[in-house]
């Protein structure tokens, strides 16, 4: 079932579920000494960090499917690129700067304040590697004169020995330390997404669920697997882990694309996941602190309510007072309402001339390509 602006209900309600997730993630923290400081047998970490292998793969999977590449001129390709600086680097830049001034002046010690434009800064990383990962599929689609399913499995074919085999380096200049890990999850998605149109097309129905239920399977292995592992109840070689997260990743991703999963409350925070994704740290973090200032002996079990619901709501909030303008909503979400008002005037202009029986030539194949709506 299609939901506005041509989105389908399912993969909003799977972005809103991975959204949740990430701020429950961030709620808690990443480590011991991080959020609430729970400890590593703590339910509430161990739910958290069994899924740190799902969520921005599922995220990274999502970007990748409704990422539609298919480039045959330059202009195209400058548009495309144009687009992606717009919705990704835009954004990213303000909320960085919004959440190093908010840390700094609490007195957290930081890096230096260029390099987080450049290099890996808090959930950031995602931005920086999402930007280059997207303007490599779009790159290599030209070359290959639209074949973005080809130029995607190239990217995957690439990206995933250097993930499995490849140490940190430093500096790790838009965070592609971290993209080499999401890029078989984002060009994956792209993939699924081409092979789902070609079902279309020929006239095959919905994957079976036996499918489905067969990957469920695997997934609840995996996950339990994931479990011991954080738990260092067992352990592997670094390269076998590697192999590891990649295929959780992806099972977690296409399970959950197989299942097609709808619901009311996980579908109304699909649209703002994006301003959520930017924001909710700054009020997460905000929130923990004040009430443990206000209340120190708190249990620390007694924030995540709280603090999980300003992390939700309140980017929410900014979002809608963003909109209101044309600066606010392109600097702090990346929105360009100047954009699609033209784009809205040519649309309405075009059904006119239409409807009055007047011939028009088919809109540029460059506006075929859809933007990423958000991480």
């Amino acid at each position: 079932m299609s939901l506005r602006a041509g989105r389908l209900e399912y993969v909003e309600t799977i972005r809103g579920l991975a959204c949740l997730l990430l701020v429950s993630f961030h709620v808690t923290g990443a480590d011991v000494t991080d959020g609430l400081g729970l400890d590593q047998w703590h339910p509430l970490r161990i739910v958290n960090d069994a899924l740190d292998n799902s969520r921005m793969p599922i995220f990274s999977f999502i970007s990748g499917f409704v990422l539609s590449a298919v480039i045959v001129s330059l202009s195209q390709w400058q548009g495309a690129i144009t687009s992606k600086v717009k919705r990704l680097l835009l954004p990213m830049v303000t909320a960085s700067i919004i959440f190093y001034v908010l840390r700094a002046a609490a007195g957290y010690d930081q890096q230096p304040f260029l390099s987080i434009f450049f290099v890996q800064y808090a959930h950031f990383w995602f931005l920086q590697a999402t930007f280059v990962l997207t303007a490599l599929l779009l790159t290599l689609s030209f070359l290959l004169k639209g074949r973005s399913d080809l130029a995607a499995i190239i990217l995957i074919v690439f990206f995933v020995p250097v993930f499995i085999f490849a140490e940190r380096w430093d500096p790790n200049i838009m965070s592609m330390y971290q993209g080499c890990y999401l890029a078989p999850f984002f060009y994956a998605g792209h993939l699924f997404a081409y092979y789902l149109r070609r079902r279309a097309q020929e006239g095959e129905g919905d994957i079976t669920p036996w499918m489905t239920m067969a990957l469920g399977v695997v997934l609840a292995l995996l996950l339990a697997i994931n479990i011991a592992l954080i738990l260092s109840l067992i352990q592997v070689p670094r390269p076998i882990e590697h192999i590891h997260q990649i295929i959780l990743g992806l099972g977690s991703a296409l399970f959950l694309f197989l299942l097609k999963p709808r619901s009311r409350i996980l579908l109304f925070f699909g649209p703002y996941t994006y301003a959520i994704f930017l924001y909710h740290v700054t009020f997460t973090g905000t929130t923990r602190e004040v009430i443990q200032k206000i209340w120190p002996s708190i249990a620390p079990e007694l924030i995540f309510l709280p603090a999980f619901l300003m992390g939700v709501f309140a980017p929410i909030l900014v979002e809608k007072l963003a909109l209101k303008n044309d600066l606010t909503a392109l600097f702090l979400l990346g929105i360009d309402l100047k954009a699609q008002r033209r784009k809205a005037a040519r649309r309405a202009n075009e059904e006119t001339q239409a409807a009055k029986g007047t011939w028009l030539p088919p809109s540029a194949p460059g506006e075929k390509i859809s933007g990423l709506s958000g991480p």
